[in-house]
C-alpha cells in the first residue's frame, strides 16, 4: 500500500476529522510530506478540509469515499495514461439527470467490453443506479444480415408483428430500463436501427414492432463500441447524439509499466486456474511485452493461457511451473536477456511496493528545486549533492522489478561503454526507482530550470538524452525531470570543456558505436557520439540521420564527421547548412583515425590546425553525382513529397528492380535542371512524372500525371515503360494509378462509406459494362462513373423510400436497364438497397456515347 493510500485509510478508518500532526505522528511521517499527500487526496476530491485552526481532514462523503477510490481499481491505466479518459466516463456517469451516452472507439481486444462493465460497476458503486439496476450486453454484428430481426431484439415486437410472433415481447431497451445497455460492434446496425435508436435518444420512448399508435418510455444509459472510425460508418446524426467518445490505444502504444501489469494480471489469473505459483522468464516478458499483434490484449490472453497449458503438461507434477520461450514458440527469436524473472502467486495479486523514505527524500529535493529561479553554479552542486545522498534510501527489492533488468542494461551499454564514462553504478538504482515511480519534478519549474541546466552542461545532458531514448518514456513530464536529474548526476563524469563536436558514420549493426565505445573509454569521458548504419544504407539516408542528430548539438565551436565510405563533396553539401560552424568531413573512419581525433579534441586543439593534421590519413574518393546510379525515373509534384511517394510506392510494384523510381523535391529538381554544371544528374533519367511542366529547354522527358487521365497521356508513359514492362503488367499499374485518383477524389465526397472499399466495388462494375458493350473507357471517364456511382450507393443506403421519376426507356436504354439488374446485385444485396429505374437512367445516358452495340 502507497503512503498516500494509508493516508486515505487512516482518515476512513478513524470516522472523525484528523489535523495533519495528527496524521504524521499515527504514520510516522513527516508533517510536510503528510501535508503534501492530504492535499494531493483532496485535489482528488478523496478529502475535505475545513478552516478551522489548526486544520482538519476529513473524507469528502463517509459513504461514497471508499467507492470512488475503488471505482476503477481494476482498469490498468486509469491513474496513468488512461486517466483522461476515465474521467470523461466517470463524468458521463455523474452527469444529470440520466448521465451521458458513450461511444468507446479501438481496435479489436484492447479492453472495450471491460471498460463498458467498469462504467456499469462504478454507476452502480457510487450509487447513480440502483444496485440491482440491469446490465444488458448486446453485439450487434451477431444480427447484421438480419436488420429486421435486430430491431425485434432492440426494441421488442408486439403479436403478429411477423410470420411467428405469437405474443408481444420486450425488447432489450425495456429490459434495460433503470440501467446500462451496452451495443458492442455498433457500426454493425443497419442505418434504419441507427435512426430508431437516436430517436429514442433524444426522447426516450419507442415504438416495439408492429405498433404504431401507443410509444413506450425507458430511461436507458447507453454505451457502444466499434473497432471501425464512427465518421465512416455510422450517421452523422446518430453520431451526434453521443456526447462522449473516448478511444482505447492499442496494447504496443501504453506505456511499458501498463503493458507488464496487464501482462502480470493475465499470467495471474491463470496462475488461480493452476493453483500453484508461476515463474515467467524474462525472455518471455521482453517479447510479450512489445507484442504488436492487431488483436491486443484478447490475442495476449488466449497466447498466454496456450504457454501456460505446455508449461503445466511438460511440469504437471513440480509445484512451481516455470514459463519459457519454449511454452510460448518463441524459441529462436531475438530478446533481451537482461528481463528479470518474475513469480506471480495464485492466492494474492502482485502488490505495488513502495517507499516513504524515498519518497521523502524526493519530496526534499522538488522542493529545493520548486525555490530555485536561476540558479548559480554552487546551487546546482547543492542539488548533485542531494540526488546522490537518495542512493541508500532505494529499497533492495527494486533490482527484482521486471524493468530493472532493461534499465540496467542500457545504463552500462550507454553510459559505461557507448560514452565511456565511468558512472558509479550505485546511481543506477537510483535512476531505476525515479524511472518506476514516474517521479517528476514541479510542473512550474520543469521546464525552465532543465533548460538551465542544459545550457550549463550540454554534453551531460546529450549523453542523458541518449540514454532515455533507449527507455520507453512511462510519462513525458517524468522522462523529461529524469532526464534534469541524470544530466546533474553525470556532470563530475563529462569534461564540459570540449568544445569541438565529432561524429563517426559506419554501415555495419555495431560498427561505429564499437569504435565509439573504444575511443571515449581511452579517453575518459564523452568525445565522439556514433550512429550505426544497415549494410544496404546509401548515403542519402546517411545524410537524413546526420542531419536529425547534428540538429541536436551546439556545433559553433567546429564539427568533425568520420565516416566509413560516402562521397566527401555530397556529404559536406548537404550538411554544410545546418552546421553553425566548420565542418570537417574524413571517411577514413578507423579506431586509430578516430582516437587521434578524440586526443586533439581533448587537449582543445584549434579546430584549424586538427584539420590540417587530418591530411595524412584522409583518402579521396571518386563519387557520382546524381539522383541515381541506375536508370531512374522521378516523380515530382509541386505540392510537395506527399503525393510523389504514393505514386512512387505504386509504381515500385510493376518497375523491374534495376530501374529505380524515386520521389523528388519539385524545386531542387527545377533548379538542377536550370545548371548547367548539374546536368549530368539526370544522365539515367528515363522520363518525369510532375504536376507541372518542365521548362521548355529540358532535356528531360516529362509526362504531366494529370494527363494519365487521358488517352493520349496514357499512351506515351505505356510507350516509355512497354521495354520494361509486360504489357499485363502495364494495364495494371495503369488501373491502380487510375485507383489511387479515384480515391483522392471520392475521399473527399463521402461521409458514410469507405472509399477503399467502395472504389474496388465500382471497379467490378465498370470492368462488367466495358465486356458486355466492349468498350474501353479511358481514365477521365472511369474518373467520373467512380464518383457518380460511389456518390449514388451513398444516397442510395441512407435516404431510402425517396420519391423518384417514372423512366420510358428507349429499346437500348431498356436493354441497359436489364443488363444493370444484374450487374448491381451483389451491391444491392450487401448493402440491402435498391437501384431503381432512374438511377440506372441517369447512368445510361454517361455510358451511351462510348456503347457500340
Amino acid at each position: 500500500m502507497s503512503a498516500e493510500d494509508r493516508v486515505l485509510t487512516l482518515i476512513r478508518d478513524q470516522g472523525g476529522p484528523q489535523t495533519t500532526q495528527m496524521v504524521a505522528a499515527q504514520l510516522h511521517l513527516s508533517r510536510s510530506v503528510t501535508s503534501h499527500y492530504l492535499n494531493r487526496l483532496a485535489d482528488q476530491g478523496l478529502l475535505v478540509k475545513n478552516d478551522e485552526r489548526p486544520v482538519q481532514w476529513r473524507l469528502a462523503t463517509n459513504e461514497t469515499a471508499e467507492q470512488q477510490t475503488d471505482g476503477f481499481r481494476q482498469f490498468v491505466g486509469a491513474t496513468g495514461s488512461l486517466r483522461d479518459i476515465i474521467d470523461q466516463c466517470t463524468a458521463a456517469v455523474h452527469y444529470p439527470p440520466n448521465g451521458l451516452n458513450i461511444l468507446i472507439t479501438g481496435d479489436s481486444g484492447v479492453g472495450k467490453s471491460f471498460l463498458a462493465q467498469q462504467i456499469y460497476e462504478y454507476a452502480q458503486a457510487n450509487k447513480v443506479i440502483e444496485a440491482d439496476a440491469p446490465y444488458i450486453v448486446l453485439n450487434c454484428a451477431d444480427y447484421a444480415n438480419n436488420p429486421e430481426l435486430l430491431s425485434s431484439i432492440l426494441f421488442g415486437y408486439v403479436r403478429g408483428a411477423y410470420t411467428g410472433a405469437e405474443t408481444d415481447h420486450d425488447g432489450l431497451l425495456a429490459q434495460a430500463d433503470g440501467g446500462y445497455l451496452f451495443l458492442d460492434e455498433v457500426h454493425r446496425l443497419s442505418s434504419e436501427n441507427q435512426e430508431k435508436l437516436f430517436t429514442f435518444m433524444d426522447t426516450s420512448r419507442f415504438f416495439r414492432m408492429g405498433e404504431n399508435q401507443q410509444s413506450r418510455h425507458a430511461t436507458v444509459r447507453l454505451i457502444f463500441a466499434t473497432t471501425e472510425d464512427p465518421e465512416q460508418v455510422m450517421l452523422g446524426t446518430f453520431r451526434r447524439r453521443i456526447a462522449v467518445t473516448v478511444h482505447l490505444p492499442n496494447f504496443s502504444a501504453r506505456p511499458v509499466d501498463e503493458r507488464l501489469t496487464l501482462l502480470t494480471a493475465l499470467f495471474h489469473q491463470e496462475a488461480k486456474v493452476l493453483q500453484r505459483p508461476v515463474v515467467v522468464t524474462g525472455a518471455v516478458l521482453s517479447i510479450l511485452v512489445h507484442c504488436r499483434h492487431q488483436g491486443n490484449i484478447g490475442y495476449l490472453k488466449n497466447w498466454i493461457r496456450r504457454g501456460c497449458a505446455s508449461g503445466f503438461k511438460d511440469q504437471a507434477k513440480q509445484p512451481v511451473i516455470r514459463l519459457t520461450a519454449h511454452d510460448f514458440g518463441l524459441t529462436g527469436q531475438k530478446t533481451l536477456d537482461n528481463w528479470t524473472d518474475i513469480t506471480i502467486e495464485p492466492t494474492a495479486a502482485v502488490q505495488q511496493q513502495t517507499t516513504d523514505t524515498l519518497d521523502q527524500a524526493w519530496q526534499h529535493f522538488t522542493t529545493a528545486v520548486a525555490g530555485m529561479k536561476a540558479p548559480a553554479d554552487w546551487e546546482y552542486q547543492s542539488l548533485m549533492t542531494q540526488l546522490q545522498t537518495m542512493v541508500p534510501s532505494v529499497p533492495a527489492w527494486e533490482a527484482a522489478h521486471p524493468l530493472h533488468g532493461p534499465h540496467a542494461y542500457w545504463f552500462h551499454s550507454i553510459l559505461q561503454q557507448q560514452f565511456g564514462l565511468a558512472v558509479d553504478a550505485t546511481l543506477e538504482s537510483l535512476l531505476f526507482a525515479l524511472y518506476r515511480r514516474r517521479m517528476v519534478l514541479p510542473a512550474a519549474q520543469r521546464a525552465d530550470w532543465g533548460a538551465a541546466i542544459r545550457h550549463h552542461y550540454p554534453r551531460a545532458a546529450h549523453v542523458a538524452a541518449a540514454f532515455y531514448q533507449h527507455l520507453e518514456a512511462l510519462t513525458p513530464a517524468s522522462q523529461e525531470s529524469l532526464q534534469a536529474c541524470l544530466t546533474l548526476l553525470l556532470h563530475d563524469y563529462v569534461d564540459e570543456t570540449i568544445q569541438l563536436k565529432g561524429m563517426m558514420i559506419a554501415h555495419g549493426e555495431r560498427t561505429a558505436t564499437s569504435i565509439q565505445a573504444v575511443v571515449n573509454q581511452l579517453c575518459g569521458t564523452y568525445v565522439f557520439d556514433a550512429i550505426d548504419m544497415p549494410i544496404n544504407t546509401g548515403v542519402a539516408a546517411v545524410i537524413e540521420k546526420a542531419q536529425r542528430s547534428i540538429d541536436a548539438l551546439d556545433t559553433s565551436e567546429g564539427f568533425i564527421l568520420l565516416v566509413d565510405m560516402g562521397s566527401l563533396s555530397q556529404l559536406y553539401t548537404a550538411l554544410r547548412p545546418h552546421l553553425d560552424g566548420d565542418l570537417m568531413v574524413v571517411n577514413n573512419l578507423t579506431t586509430v583515425t578516430a582516437l587521434d581525433l578524440a586526443l586533439k579534441m581533448k587537449q582543445h586543439l584549434p579546430f584549424k590546425e586538427i584539420a590540417e593534421a587530418a591530411e595524412q590519413y584522409t583518402i579521396e574518393t571518386q563519387y557520382y553525382t546524381g539522383f541515381s546510379q541506375s536508370p531512374n525515373i522521378l516523380i515530382s509534384c509541386i505540392s510537395g513529397l506527399g503525393i510523389s511517394e504514393k505514386i512512387s510506392e505504386i509504381m515500385k510494384q510493376y518497375v523491374p528492380a534495376p530501374i529505380k523510381v524515386l520521389p523528388v523535391d519539385y524545386a531542387q529538381m527545377k533548379r538542377k535542371l536550370t545548371d548547367a554544371e548539374q546536368a549530368n544528374y539526370f544522365d539515367q533519367t528515363l522520363f518525369v512524372l510532375t504536376t507541372n511542366d518542365l521548362p521548355a529547354n529540358s532535356s528531360v522527358p516529362f509526362l504531366n500525371i494529370y494527363d494519365l487521365l487521358e488517352q493520349e497521356g496514357t499512351k506515351q508513359f505505356t510507350d516509355w515503360l512497354r521495354p520494361y514492362v509486360e504489357p499485363g503488367r502495364l494495364q495494371q499499374l495503369n488501373e491502380e494509378l487510375l485507383r489511387f485518383f479515384s480515391i483522392e477524389g471520392v475521399s473527399e465526397r463521402l461521409s458514410f462509406l469507405n472509399p477503399d472499399i467502395v472504389i474496388k466495388e465500382v471497379e467490378g462494375v465498370i470492368t462488367k459494362y466495358e465486356a458486355a458493350y466492349h468498350m474501353t473507357l479511358d481514365g477521365k471517364v472511369k474518373l467520373n462513373l467512380y464518383m457518380h456511382v460511389a456518390l449514388m450507393l451513398e444516397r442510395l443506403l441512407v435516404r431510402r423510400n425517396v420519391a423518384v421519376p417514372a423512366v420510358h426507356p428507349s429499346p437500348a436504354e431498356a436493354e441497359f436497364i436489364q443488363l444493370s439488374r444484374g450487374i448491381f446485385r451483389p451491391l444491392e444485396l450487401k448493402y440491402n438497397i435498391r437501384v431503381d429505374d432512374y438511377e440506372l437512367s441517369l447512368m445510361f445516358e454517361v455510358y451511351k456515347p462510348y456503347m457500340t452495340v
